[in-house]
């Protein structure tokens, strides 16, 4: 028996799901994705059906995602693959994977992680799955009592280009709380020490 993991190598993502009433994720089928991503599926399907005839393999799938779903659907009602299966003497778990859900956050469940606690406090960053909105009126001098005031636009914590944000958000996943704390905080008075900002802080 062999366990293959097959990374649907896809680019082009599934549209949005309608709103309510529509079709949830489980319920997406191939007649749902645009016609150009149908003909991809329908190619990389045969190509897997190829792949598996060559190794003499019965597959059982398992999928993991919503377009894994239908790759998966697809291959299992595909005429030659069920041919196949039925001939076939080799068996494997084929386990399909939305690239998508690669994106999860790098954080555990231990709760020690301040990565962890700004992702799951902070509002989802429109348009994106694990960056969160970070409130930047602080920062200037506009200040209201409007929690919906949208006139400046989010920060965020994706900042790749700069290394002392890139290990600063490193420090946030890898150290306990009180520790990463403690980093920022020296990262706020270090930049308020250069731009000679009066600084007033507490480890309240």
């Amino acid at each position: 028996s062999a366990d293959l993991c097959l990374l649907p190598a896809l680019v082009v993502l599934l549209p949005p799901l309608p709103g309510p009433g529509g079709p949830g994720p489980a319920e997406v089928g191939l007649g749902a994705l645009p016609a150009e991503l149908r003909v991809a599926v329908r190619a990389l399907v045969g190509d897997l059906d190829g792949l598996f005839t060559a190794l003499g393999l019965r597959e059982e799938s398992f999928a993991v995602g919503a377009l894994s779903r239908v790759i998966a659907a697809e291959l299992a009602s595909y005429a030659p693959a069920r041919n196949r299966r039925r001939t076939a003497t080799n068996k494997a778990s084929v386990v399909f994977v939305d690239r998508t859900l690669d994106l999860a956050g790098a954080v555990g469940h231990h709760g020690d992680s301040l990565a962890e606690k700004i992702l799951s406090v902070l509002p989802k960053l429109p348009g994106h799955k694990t960056d969160v909105m970070v409130n930047m009126v602080e920062l200037t001098a506009l200040q209201t009592t409007d929690e919906t005031c949208s006139i400046i636009a989010p920060g965020c914590l994706a900042q790749p280009n700069d290394p002392a944000a890139k290990s600063l958000w490193e420090s946030f996943m890898n150290l306990k709380q009180k520790e990463a704390v403690m980093e920022a905080r020296r990262h706020l008075v270090e930049a308020a020490s250069r731009e000679n900002l009066p600084i007033k802080m507490s480890m309240g």
